[in-house]
């Protein structure tokens, strides 16, 4: 790789790691590990929505979104989920800003499926 994008490409880590949503991300982060197995309870549930968005086909995604939706209310009465879940939102927000941003501006060409 050019030696210009490794500098910058470590440069904007580097800008992402010192922002203050990375910091509030991490400082989020930590205060819910204070809460023994929920952050845990916090990532199966991440994983299972994920899955679930990836491959709508497997099962019933109106019965499978209500479950998982079900299982949000009951760890969001915890106001240290509300807050990681809102400080993990940004940070995804940032670095799809940042991808989509890199993307859009370098032309190249994709075969379409």
């Amino acid at each position: 790789m050019d030696y210009e994008i490794e500098e910058c490409t470590e440069k904007l880590v580097n800008s992402i790691r010192n922002s203050s949503d990375y910091r509030r991300y991490l400082e989020c982060e930590e205060a819910l590990e204070k809460f023994p197995g929920v952050f845990d309870q916090v990532m199966e549930l991440r994983k299972k929505t994920i899955e679930l968005y990836q491959d709508p086909d497997n099962g019933n995604l109106m019965e499978n979104s209500d479950e998982l939706g079900k299982e949000y209310e009951r760890l969001e009465k915890l106001p240290e989920v509300n807050a990681f879940l809102e400080a993990e939102e940004d940070l995804v927000r940032i670095l799809n800003n940042v991808s989509a941003s890199v993307v859009n501006s370098v032309k190249m060409r994709v075969p379409k499926p």
